[in-house]
């Protein structure tokens, strides 16, 4: 059994980032500038029809997921719940989503506790889905979750 402090630290801790997970900022689709002309990008609307399934996730703020992380990284979307469940390259997690035009909100999301390698990208998934509505793009390589115009996180099939 951890130590009560551990504990209290702990709660203090989820309290803290549940709270900072209410706050939502809505931002405006962004045009992919970078694609070439025979990529399609899509920021209109989001069907969510398109989201079910199972999306790998690829990038994580501009970075390659580690190779322990990459095979196992997923996010998985029930359309029909508005439900999100996957791995985090560690941990299991669970919660719910919401799509309101062009963004999509996280929260909140629960995980299972098994201790992480160092350079697990566990933290900062969870931070980047955590923290705020984010804005997507729909392009033949996949989806990608950006915050303002910067790329947080990359998916595909």
């Amino acid at each position: 059994m951890p130590h009560p402090m551990v504990r209290r630290i702990f709660y203090t801790l989820l309290s803290v980032l549940a709270l900072a997970s209410c706050t939502a900022k809505t931002t405006e689709p962004v045009a992919d500038t970078t694609a070439s002309p025979d990529m399609s990008v899509s920021t209109a609307t989001l069907d969510p029809a398109v989201l079910a399934g199972e999306w790998r996730i690829r990038t994580l703020n501009g970075a390659a997921l580690p190779a322990e992380a990459a095979d196992g990284a997923i996010l998985s979307f029930d359309t029909a719940t508005n439900k999100v469940s996957g791995s985090t390259g560690c941990n299991r997690l669970m919660g719910t989503y919401a799509i309101s035009g062009t963004g999509i909100t996280f929260g909140p999301l629960a995980t299972t506790r098994m201790a992480c390698p160092p350079n697990s990208p566990e933290a900062g998934l969870l931070a980047a889905l955590g923290s705020k509505t984010l804005t997507y793009q729909l392009s033949a390589e996949g989806l990608t979750l950006l915050e303002g115009t910067t790329p947080i996180i990359t998916l595909s099939r």
